[in-house]
Formats: structure tokens, C-alpha cells, sequence
């Protein structure tokens, strides 16, 4: 096992619409960003073939391009200049008034310099060539890009100049919803893409663009450290379903294709036992590693939950552990006292394609069999403390906010009379862009500069700060947010065995009415916990869990206290929490009894809600343009993302307001429209989402409704007297 200590190579992040003008001659220099070509299994294999960078620091093989603008016409730019220079002469106008040179001055020359882009922009009239943001990523998908570096003498005079022509390589994983995507010159671009996509060609015939787009970057993510895992040593056993039958609120599609909200009773759900996990042996297990890893490998995605696999199957098999057989989903035997790593088929997407087990192991170890590790649990850092979202609180009920405060107002008070709290927040909270560690610093150094104006008037303006943090919602909670993990011992059972049946005798967990069991060493036995999973969006999401410890679980697990395993056998937990997995999500976890309490009312009164909009069924051929298609729309779905879930928040409010039932069905849909624009880089729903949020905010007609009651509630209680 390896760690990394080094963040990768910088890359130009540029804006494509400002190199399109440039490269037509009516720029004189195109946008860009300093962004980063992470650390990752992808980045290994490019320096294997050739990656050349400055120094070990920066590269100019790979770009990355985000397509926020279009381009202008010449018109467009007239009028742009035009209206520049009119804010330019009332500058001017102001300042002369106002006696200030110096405004004048720079006005003035502000002025000038737009003068001279308007005569140059008539110089280049037949230059321009209007696109929206759209057509420019098909063009950069189509065409590629040319960009010509240009290495300057001392004096000034040109070098050399250098043009490398990239090609769209893959969609960022880093900016995925943002619809960035990362283009790599010609020379590696062969290799690169074969790599990516682990060889998978696609078909003609409606080709999967969606899901090669999704998980042929998987094995680009920035990683922190690797894991060597021989592949033969991983067992993939079927993933598991197990039904639960409960009410439920049903979000679906009429023939307008306008969402509705309908109760069904008696409903069945489903938890996928063991979606996204997997359990890793300790033998391997990264020292530095706390609970589980996340881990990448081409077409591969897996939490891996820190386990003694060995331990187990010793005290499951017995004197027969030595010649003991366990079988994967393909019929394929291993030695039990080989197996390194258990996980499922949900973990390895290129059982998508059609791909064999013996297929993607030769391109395992073809990377000498290291996996990427991308994260691993950490402990909050203001310790046992935890701030709530806006989300969260705004699905508190009224009358138990001045207890679901009361712990951060406390803390508030402590800032303001207790210097030791306030230099241990200043600890806590020091980055790169404040001041906090020189102010703990000279406090140190001097212990009589608390008494100056200088700190008094810092330490006011923190703690104002935190305060106006505070009133929008970032209320403090003896929580964590805790890693979920489905049912573990179970699966230690099913890959035993190999029998999906046996999961139902794991008696480490029970069905409990009205909760669901869970093991987390964060908090005591027995304790009853409220959990809200990110991202969160009402009443119905909020999730009343039992803690109950099993001591099989703490004698195969090391979990730590930044893990949560959860009951999946017959429960609703998945579609309770929008559809989580257990491929990292995580949830805010905490024992205040008041929001505990809340948490049990939300769990029996506010059904579950269902996501039923139909799957879309439109095709694509294998084209760059179809690649552009489907990148446009996800750049579209950011957007929705946040918008349908302020509104969900918006129609929450009215809800507590307004007898009109239409708010409680708006907070279900929105609720699923958030979700589904979420997961539109892996799968797409037959629905058009932006225009349906449209129409939705249209009708909660917020001009009118203003802010309800709750709000009003809130409001007040964030301004008390002693804040």
C-alpha cells in the first residue's frame, strides 16, 4: 500500500466560448483558470506513456473546457462595448463631480481602451461567428481545438511557437455536473481512450453513451493513497434484493407528463442489500485508512468496509478452512483463506457491457493490481459537534427550536466570554485565506493582546460571522455524519455460503416497528438516533434509527465511530433516504432527544416517497455529437439541481402555512426532481425536468406567498436577544 503526498499537475480550465473568438481572431486572449490534473491510476499510465510536464508541476497535454458562454456576433459585441461604454462616461461624469482625479483618470482610460476594441471589432466584422454554449461543445467535440503556445526571448521577441490539437477525451469527474470535460492532445489520445474505456468498443445500435460517459472516468479520480489487491482474491458474489411493504407516496407522470404525488398502501419497496460496498480483509487494510476506503479501479466504485474476512471464515469453517471453497456469481471457486475482498456486482460496472471477470482481471493487472483510494472517513472537526443544514432545520417542527438551538446558542455565549473557546474555534476553523493561527499566535506570544482594539474588533466580526451562519440555518448538534454500511454480517454470511437465502438468518439485526436498527460506536447502546441523508429534502426523507449493538459486529468489524451499519432486511431505509447506496453516502446522525423525538413523529406520519417517473427511452448513436447531447443536458440539470430543492424547502414552509394539500405533494415531487437531476450522469428519466420546475415554482407563486409563518418562526427564534 502506497500513500500520496503530492495533489497532481496543473491544467488550463478554460472557458470555451473566449478560445473559440480567439482562435477566429476577435480576441486578443482567451479565459482560463489554474485547475488540476489529479493524482490517479489515469494520470500513472499517461507518464508511463509519454506525459510530459514543466517541472513535475504543470502540463499542457490535457485541458480541461467548460461551456458556460456562447460566442458573440459582431452585433452582440457592438452592443456589449457599447453599453461598457456608457457605464464608463456616467463613471467619468460621477467623478468630475465628485473632484476625484484619480476616478477620472482611470475612467477616462477605460474609455480609450474600449474605443479602440470597438474599432478593431470592425476591423474583424467578418470574424465573428455567433454560437450558444451548446453548438460550441458539439464543435469542440467534433473538431477538436488548436491552441499555440508561444515561447517568448528575453527581449521580448517570439521564441517559438508550438500548436497541439486536443481531442475530447472524457466528461471531469471533479465537474461532472457542471459538464466539464477534459480534451488531451493528439498524441496521447489513442492510448488514453482505450485505457479509459478498458478496451469496451461500442455498438452502432443505440450504444450506451450514458453509462460509458459515467464510469469510464471512474479510474481518472484523484486518489490519496493505492491498495494492491490481487483481482483473483476479489470475490463478486449477486447482489441481493429484500421487498418491504409499507404506504408510500408515489411520484408519477400523467399524459401531459406533469409530475403528481398519489398514496399508494401496502406498497413494496426494495433494499439492494449491498449496493456500492464492499468489505476489505484488515491484512490489507491501510494503516492510514479509518473505517473504510473508497476505492476505483476501471469500471469500479466500492466503499470498502475495514474487515476481518479471515477471522470469519476461521470461525465459520472451522477445521475445514484450510481447503475451504467459496464461489463467486460466475461459478469461478476460490480458496476462502484467499480472499481478500468481497463486494458485488453493483460495485463492477463492466458487467454492464458484457464484459467477463477474466476480461477486466487482465486489465487489473495490467495497473499491477493497484486500486485508487479516493477518501476515508474523518472526524468532524469541531470534534463531538456537528452544524445542521438550512434543509434540516427547515423540517424541524416550531415547537422545538428554542431546545434544537440551544446547544449552539451556548456555544455562542462561550465565544464571547470564554477566551479558551474562542482560540480553540480559531484552531479548528484555520485555512490558507484567514488570519485565525496568527491570532492564536500572538495571543500565545503575548497574552496582554486580547485587551487590543485590534483583536476585540476581529474577535466581534468572527463571531458575527458565526452568528449569521448560524440564522441561516447551521445549527450545532452533538452528531457526526456517519458512513453507511447495509447489513455487514450478512454478507459475510452470503459469501460463505453463496446462498442469497442465508442473509435472512443474520439476527445481528431485527425488524423493529416504527425504526430501524443500526450499530455505531459514535453513539451509546440503545441510544434511538435521527438521521438525515445528503442530500436531504423533507419530513419524508427523515430517517428514526435504533442503536443496537451486536458484539458479532464488533468482533469482525473495525467500523470506528464514523460508520453507521444499518438494517437492509426489511426495511425501507434505501428509498427512505432518496435512494441511497453504500458506495460512500453518509448521513447527519444525532442524539438530540427533541429532534430524535421529531424524527419518530416524521417516520410514522410522513410516507415514504417513491421515485416512478418512467426511464427514458430515448437512443443515440455512437457519434461525439451524441457524447455533446447528452453533456449539455447535464450541464442543464446543475442548475436544477438547486432549484428544486430550494423550492422543496419553499414548499415545506407553505405546508406548515396553507390547508391546501397541493404543498405536501410539491415537497414529494420536488423532492424527486432534485434526485433525478442528481443521478442524470448515470441514468435519464422521460420528463423535462427544467420545464416541470418551471411550472411548479410558477404555481407556488411565491410573489404572492412571500414568506409563511414558519419562516416567520425561525426568523425569531434566530434573533433573540442573547445572539
Amino acid at each position: 500500500m502506497h500513500n500520496i503526498s503530492e495533489h497532481g499537475l496543473k491544467i488550463k480550465n478554460i472557458e470555451a466560448s473566449t478560445l473559440f473568438e480567439y482562435n477566429n481572431g476577435v480576441r486578443d486572449h482567451y479565459e482560463y483558470k489554474e485547475a488540476m490534473f489529479v493524482n490517479s491510476l489515469f494520470k500513472d499510465y499517461l507518464e508511463k506513456k509519454g506525459l510530459q510536464s514543466w517541472g513535475g508541476e504543470s502540463t499542457q497535454d490535457l485541458i480541461c473546457l467548460e461551456f458556460n458562454y456562447g460566442s458573440r456576433s459582431y452585433d452582440d459585441e457592438i452592443k456589449h462595448l457599447n453599453r461598457l461604454i456608457c457605464q464608463t462616461t456616467c463613471d467619468y461624469k460621477r467623478a468630475k463631480i465628485n473632484n476625484d482625479n484619480f476616478l477620472m483618470q482611470q475612467a477616462a482610460q477605460k474609455k480609450e481602451k474600449l474605443l479602440m476594441l470597438v474599432a478593431t471589432a470592425k476591423e474583424n466584422i467578418d470574424k465573428y461567428e455567433k454560437h450558444s454554449a451548446d453548438q460550441l461543445r458539439h464543435l469542440f467535440y467534433s473538431n477538436g481545438v488548436d491552441i499555440t503556445y508561444r515561447y517568448f526571448r528575453k527581449d521580448g521577441s517570439i521564441r517559438r511557437e508550438d500548436r497541439i490539437h486536443y481531442k475530447m477525451l472524457y466528461r471531469s469527474t471533479g465537474k461532472a455536473k457542471k459538464g466539464s470535460c477534459m480534451f488531451i492532445c493528439d498524441r496521447l489520445y489513442d492510448d488514453a481512450i482505450r485505457y479509459l474505456r478498458m478496451g469496451i468498443e461500442l455498438d452502432d445500435n443505440n450504444p450506451m453513451i450514458v453509462e460509458i460517459s459515467a464510469y469510464s472516468p471512474l479510474v481518472s479520480s484523484g486518489i490519496v493513497g493505492k491498495v494492491k489487491i490481487n483481482p483473483e482474491n476479489i470475490l463478486i458474489l449477486k447482489d441481493v434484493d429484500r421487498p418491504f411493504q409499507t404506504n408510500v407516496i408515489s411520484v408519477e407522470t400523467n399524459k401531459e407528463k406533469h409530475c403528481i404525488a398519489r398514496l399508494i398502501k401496502d406498497y413494496t419497496l426494495k433494499n439492494t442489500l449491498f449496493d456500492g460496498q464492499a468489505l476489505i480483509d484488515e491484512s490489507i487494510f491501510p494503516s492510514w485508512g479509518n473505517g473504510y476506503i473508497l476505492l476505483r479501479q476501471h469500471f469500479c466504485k466500492m466503499a470498502a468496509f475495514h474487515t476481518k474476512i479471515q477471522n470469519f471464515f476461521q470461525d465459520y469453517f472451522g477445521d475445514k478452512y484450510e481447503t475451504a471453497i467459496v464461489y463467486d456469481m460466475f461459478g469461478n471457486p476460490h480458496y476462502a483463506k484467499d480472499i481478500e475482498l468481497i463486494t458485488t456486482d453493483n460495485a463492477m460496472k463492466w458487467v454492464k457491457f458484457g464484459k467477463t471477470y477474466e476480461y477486466w482481471c487482465e486489465w487489473v493487472h495490467e495497473n499491477n493490481n493497484m486500486f485508487g483510494v479516493v477518501k476515508t472517513a474523518h472526524q468532524s472537526k469541531l470534534g463531538a459537534n456537528q452544524r445542521m443544514s438550512y434543509q434540516m432545520v427547515n423540517s424541524l417542527d416550531e415547537s422545538i427550536m428554542d431546545r434544537a438551538a440551544k446547544n449552539s446558542l451556548d456555544y455562542i455565549y462561550k465565544l464571547k466570554t470564554d477566551l479558551n473557546v474562542f482560540l480553540d474555534y480559531l484552531k479548528k476553523n484555520s485555512n490558507f485565506s484567514n488570519d485565525y493561527d496568527v491570532l492564536v499566535a500572538l495571543i500565545h506570544h503575548n497574552p496582554e493582546f486580547e485587551k487590543s482594539a485590534y483583536f476585540r474588533e476581529r474577535r466581534k466580526k468572527i463571531i458575527h460571522t458565526y452568528v449569521t451562519n448560524f440564522r441561516s440555518g447551521r445549527v450545532m448538534q452533538n452528531a457526526e455524519n456517519l458512513t453507511i454500511v447495509g447489513s455487514p454480517y450478512a454478507m459475510l454470511l452470503y459469501a460463505a455460503t453463496g446462498d442469497e437465502n442465508i442473509v435472512d438468518s443474520d439476527d445481528t439485526f431485527h425488524c423493529e416497528d416504527g425504526t430501524i436498527q443500526c450499530y455505531t460506536e459514535r453513539f451509546d447502546d440503545g441510544e434511538y438516533l435521527a438521521f438525515f441523508r445528503s442530500p436531504f429534502n423533507s419530513k419524508n426523507n427523515l430517517t428514526y434509527l435504533h442503536n443496537v449493538r451486536d458484539e458479532r459486529i464488533k468482533k469482525y468489524f473495525n467500523l470506528g465511530r464514523q460508520i453507521v451499519a444499518v438494517n437492509m432486511i426489511g426495511t425501507d431505509f434505501q428509498d427512505r433516504n432518496n435512494g441511497s447506496d453504500q458506495d460512500s453516502d453518509f448521513g447527519y446522525t444525532t442524539n438530540q432527544p427533541d429532534i430524535v423525538n421529531h424524527a419518530k413523529r416524521c417516520y410514522i406520519n410522513y410516507h415514504t416517497i417513491v421515485n416512478n417517473i418512467p426511464k427514458s427511452t430515448k437512443t443515440y448513436t455512437n457519434s461525439v455529437d451524441s457524447f455533446a447531447d447528452v453533456d449539455n443536458g447535464l450541464a442543464k440539470s446543475q442548475l436544477d439541481i438547486g432549484e428544486s430543492s430550494n423550492l422543496a424547502q419553499l414548499a415545506q414552509t407553505y405546508d406548515c402555512s396553507f390547508d391546501d394539500p397541493k404543498y405536501a405533494d410539491y415537497v414529494c415531487i420536488l423532492s424527486v426532481l432534485a434526485q433525478v437531476a442528481i443521478d442524470s450522469a448515470k441514468r435519464q428519466f422521460d420528463i423535462d425536468l427544467s420545464a416541470e420546475i418551471k411550472r411548479i415554482k410558477k404555481d407556488l407563486n411565491v410573489k404572492k406567498n412571500l414568506y409563511p409563518m414558519f419562516w416567520a418562526i425561525i426568523k425569531r427564534n434566530f434573533n433573540r436577544k442573547n445572539i
